[in-house]
């Protein structure tokens, strides 16, 4: 995940538990270019990767970054036994 994350930088500002909507965002993927998503990321753990998208819209995460065409919300879960479940929604914003 972190050779994915410092890729990432070339193509996006991010930021760590930014006070965002109402509540802290874990990561904000703030794009250089205006043609590319948006990406909210919300991690958790021993809970469900359902839970973390349903978190996202709750506490209005994409507040910072409705401006975009295209963000894509992902929710990420682990658990004690390092198992991991993701869920990655898109969302168009007209």
């Amino acid at each position: 995940m972190l050779l994915y994350y410092l890729y990432a930088r070339n193509k996006y500002d991010i930021t760590s538990e930014e006070k965002n909507g109402k509540g802290y965002v874990y990561y904000l993927f703030i794009p250089k270019k205006k043609n590319e998503p948006a990406i909210v990321l919300e991690l958790k753990y021993n809970k469900s990767a359902k839970e973390t998208i349903e978190q996202i819209k709750e506490k209005n995460y994409i507040d910072r970054v409705k401006d975009y065409q295209e963000i894509l919300l992902v929710g990420l879960n682990y658990d004690e036994n390092k198992h991991h479940e993701c869920i990655i929604e898109r969302v168009i914003i007209r």
